[in-house]
């Protein structure tokens, strides 16, 4: 009873069943720290403000996000050869009813509180995350999942900023995102689904070297206008991911020469 009343809050069952015992660097590094410093250096209001707003933006988006995990998990993983069945198996109907419909509720109180009800990029931009996780729950094909996954990873980035950050910058930063963190997510994905023969994606000098490439890009588009995103996103995953490697190498032990 307790577990049930826990998936009642936005957020929980994300925590439970993919953080918990996932990677939570890469998501506060990569993701929540990359879009709060984003919204910091971008948008034009009072910064504490707009960090609000991004922080209720996220949360519109969470809530939205976690009825596509549900489903997934609850409903059509299940039902799938070799899905992954994650979170409380054989919960009853009524629950998932009570859990969906409480996401929903948040979901249009926050938009309500940010005054979103007649914002077409609001509806259009969860429209459409609407329908990428009904197709990618709905797909039984995983090679067409990976394209659904990286249009999700793309939201679930941009989620937080997109509405923040001045309209001008938001292609630039789409392009960012997809050109690192979302091409870096596929490869985990795909190697989750058995779709990846690329063992050496793990290694730091990796990670390193895919984050350093769109270095390139920052340096041919940076002068155009509404670029700003672009660099600025570039950059920091590049520092990320440089300090990565240095972290890494700090906690290899010394190689002492033999007697």
């Amino acid at each position: 009873m307790l577990t049930r009343l826990m998936y009642v809050l936005p957020f929980s069952y994300f925590w439970s069943t993919r953080l918990r015992q996932g990677s939570i660097s890469f998501h506060v590094l990569f993701e929540w720290l990359a879009a709060a410093m984003l919204v910091a250096a971008l948008a034009d209001g009072a910064v504490w403000e707009d960090l609000l707003l991004s922080l209720l933006s996220y949360l519109a988006f969470i809530s939205l996000y976690e009825v596509g995990y549900v489903t997934n998990d609850l409903i059509m993983a299940p039902k799938e050869q070799g899905g992954r069945t994650r979170g409380p198996q054989g919960t009853s109907t009524a629950w998932l009813a009570f859990w969906i419909t409480m996401r929903i509720v948040v979901f249009l109180a926050v938009t309500i509180a940010l005054n979103r009800l007649a914002s077409l990029q609001w509806w259009g931009f969860f429209l459409a995350l609407g329908i990428v996780f009904a197709f990618h729950n709905g797909l039984a094909d995983r090679e067409l999942k990976t394209g659904t996954f990286l249009w999700l990873s793309l939201f679930r980035f941009m989620a937080p900023a997109v509405f923040v950050v001045p309209p001008d910058q938001v292609l630039g930063i789409g392009l960012a995102c997809a050109m690192s963190y979302s091409a870096f997510r596929q490869f985990g994905y795909l190697d989750s689904k058995g779709l990846l023969q690329m063992p050496g994606r793990k290694r730091p000098g990796f990670r390193w070297a895919f984050f350093m490439w769109p270095l390139l890009g920052a340096l041919a588009i940076g002068p155009l206008p509404g670029a700003r995103g672009f660099v600025f996103l570039t950059c920091y995953f590049a520092v990320v991911a440089s300090l990565g490697v240095l972290a890494t190498q700090y906690r290899k032990p010394s190689l002492k020469p033999g007697n």
